[in-house]
């Protein structure tokens, strides 16, 4: 037998063991992504990606949703991808760069043609004429706008005006930031189940002066679609892929798609759909091979609606789709911070300091509650007492730090909040507004929402007391629980919780006036002062 023959027999042997499938078909295209060599004029999706001088940017993660492969010195990629199965060819925006963005929106994905055999898309990068080591983000939970038509949105203060005054606040302390790039992140449900609204939520951030990233969360998908694929459609259209990432300075973002809708095709349109939260076995395709570029000395953050770890009630990283595998991932990195919305209470978890041994102590979870505040009533609080706002994280280099920022504004109101206000405190007896009393243990209580485990203690002070720690312990916030107890009847989803970040203290005998304080780990000193 000669060698050319034998070599022939044995690559039908191949073929034969793996079954001339598909599955082996992309295991050969998988190979052949490379950036580097001759381009293969068979690749479905190609191109090449250069700066705004026209020079080719080397090494930019290029993905169709599944694979990943990099830009060679050339600028140039190729994937061999499947066009009918694949919507969008996007790229992860490298450090000391950046895209341009349309009405707010970072424009890093073109739109793959339908019925295209073959799609070529070029990316142009702006090389940053400053370091970006340096920057702040703006992050909120949850808008969750309704038609201004919607009964279940007429109780206290609309979602869209609310929305319309957060955006406002987010512009104004954006213009105070000078000295370093500003974004903002969305943790999803910009809208409530409603595609006609995706106008009205694109129009807040149409004039911003930063670019907007975005989660999808289960509200933004279509809820009586077939399938998820399907279910996606409306938010794609606006916002583009739901899975992706960039490079922001020295860290690493990695945006997820973590709702999976189940068929919902029986529903009406305005219904809730039903979902499982977790990694979909083609997101966590998409996240093992984009991970495969990403050095494992990076710090994460890794943003998803619903938390990929601890919650307040249950642990999602051993109970959600795939959680295994997509911690085990991220297992492997120098630090991971989850963020997250969808539970409209607000929540900071430190693994490595409240479980000793943890297999996480490389993860913090945080989880922001929802920014146009409690459901329905889009009042000045969430169901957790925490103020409706946003998080502002502060970066430089790996350095990060962050504060909770009340939202300023009541629709034409100003209520004077600013980033001091961190604690709100309630006194013995204190009279809600329907002269019922808050508490009726005749406790000082206060509540410290972004608290977690690394801040100092809460310190009480009265004319008994100097400086004495607050118990800290699981109970419902005073104002959050009266107007649960106000609307419950008339809006019967009203959202009822407790929350680990209340303190409570007995006061002093024949106490009047008292002082709460504490320090937060980045060295922010915050105070409350009461009176009765």
């Amino acid at each position: 037998m000669s060698k050319h023959i034998f070599i022939f027999l044995f690559i039908i042997g191949a073929l034969c063991l793996y079954g001339c499938t598909d599955d082996f078909a992309t295991r050969i295209n998988l190979d052949e992504n490379t950036s580097g060599g001759e381009f293969n004029s068979d690749a479905a999706l190609y191109g090449t990606i250069q700066d705004n001088y026209g020079k080719p940017v080397a090494g930019v993660l290029v993905s169709d949703g599944i694979q990943t492969t990099e830009t060679d010195e050339e600028g140039n990629y190729q994937l061999f991808t499947d066009l009918t199965l694949r919507r969008f060819v996007f790229i992860t925006i490298p450090a000391g760069y950046e895209v341009p963005s349309k009405n707010g929106i970072p424009q890093f994905w073109q739109r793959i043609s339908a019925a295209e055999k073959q799609f070529k898309a070029d990316f142009m990068l702006m090389k940053r004429t400053r370091t970006d080591d340096r920057y702040t983000i703006l992050m909120t939970a949850d808008p969750q706008i309704r038609a201004r038509s919607a009964g279940t949105d007429q109780y206290l203060f609309h979602s869209i005006d609310i929305y319309e005054d957060m955006c406002t606040d987010m512009k104004e302390l954006a213009a105070t930031i000078s000295d370093r790039p500003v974004y903002s992140i969305c943790l999803g449900d910009m809208v409530h189940n409603n595609m006609s609204l995706w106008e009205d939520y694109c129009n807040g951030i149409k004039d911003f002066s930063f670019p907007v990233f975005h989660v999808i969360g289960n509200h933004d998908h279509i809820q009586n679609a077939a399938s998820d694929d399907l279910a996606v459609a409306e938010y794609e259209k606006y916002l583009g892929p739901t899975n992706y990432a960039v490079d922001l300075g020295q860290l690493h973002y990695i945006f997820l798609d973590d709702i999976n809708m189940k068929d919902n095709s029986a529903l009406a349109s305005s219904a809730t759909g039903a979902y499982q939260n977790g990694l979909s076995d083609e997101t966590l395709e998409w996240l093992r091979g984009h991970l495969a570029h990403v050095d494992k000395s990076k710090m994460l953050m890794v943003c998803a609606h619903s938390s990929l770890y601890k919650k307040i009630d249950y642990n999602p990283s051993s109970t959600d789709l795939n959680a295994t595998a997509y911690t085990n991932l991220f297992s492997g990195y120098k630090y991971v911070h989850s963020w997250a919305g969808h539970q409209h209470y607000h929540f900071n978890y430190v693994y490595a300091a409240e479980e000793t041994g943890s297999r996480f102590a490389n993860v913090e979870s945080h989880i922001l509650g929802r920014s146009t505040g409690m459901l329905g009533l889009n009042a000045s609080i969430n169901s957790c007492g925490t103020p409706r706002g946003y998080m502002v994280i502060e970066v430089e280099g790996e350095n990060i730090s962050w504060y909770y920022k009340p939202c300023n504004y009541e629709e034409g109101k100003t209520l004077n909040l600013t980033k001091e206000y961190q604690i709100r405190a309630y006194y013995p007896g204190e009279l809600d507004p329907g002269n019922g009393v808050y508490y009726s243990d005749r406790r000082v209580y206060a509540n410290v929402w972004n608290h977690d485990a690394y801040w100092g203690p809460v310190y009480y002070t009265d004319n008994g007391k100097t400086k004495v720690a607050m118990t800290k312990g699981t109970t419902y916030d005073g104002y959050a629980n009266y107007l649960y107890f106000l609307y419950k009847d008339q809006y019967t989803v009203l959202e009822k919780s407790s929350t680990p970040h209340m303190f409570s203290i007995e006061p002093s005998a024949g106490a009047t006036s008292a002082t709460i304080e504490t320090t937060d780990r980045f060295g922010n000193h915050y105070t409350a002062d009461i009176s009765w």
